[in-house]
């Protein structure tokens, strides 16, 4: 028995939902909007974007301090995110959380997308039974990975992501195979910001990993060796919509001690053959 997470696959983007409306709103392409109000609204969504699963709570000398803002001005935005039910704040402690309205936001997306989870799940669930390895889907969101939907291994083994969790893009599976379907332009600037080196194997060079993600591009799947944890390996294959857009990708992540050449290579045929199933199930006809 493998344990899901309740957010589904096809919910591409769903628990990042906010925060991809965050960043829409953030950036409005608006000629003539008060640069005062483009200001508070971005702050305001700064604000939400702090919440994480390691950090759920804030004061509000934390929340001034972290975005750089006076207090008296996150003490206005954090007033009028409470009153819209955005956050809440604790009557005993003070500190504030996300509130209920992001809870409906979800909600409004989970059942949009509901259908296309039913489609997706029974081929990850028949990868995660013939492998006995951890999955994960994940998604690019700026210069980082977010995963969205996973499964665990059959074993009980500390493999440390979770939906909703972040990785860095310039080493793992999944980041690379989402780099490597991006233009020239997004590419350069993900990779022109500071690359941290978190094992020996991590490249941080961004003209030799534009090299790497170039092949990895021609070969259809990444396979990441101890590369962001030295005791990983991790294999991705890109997942398409019905317009061969790579909207997400499926990543099996194992410990190293187990995977040997012979095996990494059975893996990636597995990964790459569910994902091109799963592809045919959003539409893309190969």
């Amino acid at each position: 028995m493998y344990n899901n997470s309740k957010l589904s696959l096809r919910t591409t983007r769903l628990f990042l939902y906010t925060e991809q409306s965050i960043n829409f709103l953030g950036e409005p392409n608006v000629k003539h909007t008060n640069p005062q109000t483009l200001s508070s609204v971005s702050n305001a969504l700064r604000i939400l974007k702090s919440f994480t699963i390691q950090k759920p709570e804030h004061r509000l000398t934390e929340i001034a301090r972290d975005l750089g803002i006076s207090k008296s001005t996150a003490s206005r935005l954090l007033s009028t995110l409470l009153n819209e039910g955005f956050v809440y704040q604790d009557p005993i402690t003070n500190k504030y959380r996300l509130g209920q309205r992001i809870v409906s936001l979800y909600n409004v997306i989970l059942t949009s997308y509901s259908d296309l989870a039913e489609a997706a799940s029974p081929l990850i669930e028949r990868l995660a039974h013939d492998t006995s390895e951890a999955l994960r889907v994940a998604v690019l969101e700026e210069n980082e990975v977010a995963y969205i939907y996973q499964t665990d291994p059959a074993k009980h083994e500390e493999i440390t992501t979770y939906v909703g969790g972040r990785a860095p893009v310039h080493c793992t599976a999944s980041g690379k195979m989402l780099l490597a379907f991006q233009d020239e332009f997004n590419l350069s600037k993900i990779l022109s910001r500071p690359l941290t080196k978190h094992t020996p194997a991590t490249v941080t060079d961004p003209g030799e990993l534009k090299e790497r993600i170039g092949r990895i591009r021609e070969l259809g799947y990444c396979v990441s060796n101890g590369e962001y944890h030295d005791n990983i390996v991790s294999i991705s294959a890109p997942l398409r919509d019905a317009n061969g857009l790579v909207i997400s990708v499926l990543t099996l992540v194992a410990l190293k001690h187990r995977m040997d050449e012979q095996r990494i290579t059975t893996y990636v045929n597995k990964v790459v053959k569910t994902a091109k199933e799963i592809s045919r199930q959003f539409g893309y006809l190969m």
